[in-house]
């Protein structure tokens, strides 16, 4: 996710309504991030996921 900063680094002139924008934006999915990490149901881990957690991201 590009944050204020970055825009600003890539585009020195921008609009201060432009990095607003952004700010918000990412406010608004961060925040909703949050809710559906609350929303969804724990899970258990399976024996991978606990003692292998580097390879729970690479299963197919």
């Amino acid at each position: 996710m590009r944050t204020a900063a970055d825009h600003l680094r890539k585009h020195p002139a921008a609009r201060p309504s432009t990095l607003a924008f952004i700010e918000r934006r990412n406010a608004v999915v961060e925040h909703l991030k949050r809710e559906t990490e609350a929303a969804r149901a724990p899970t258990r881990k399976s024996i991978i996921e606990r003692f292998m957690p580097w390879f729970a991201g690479r299963r197919a």
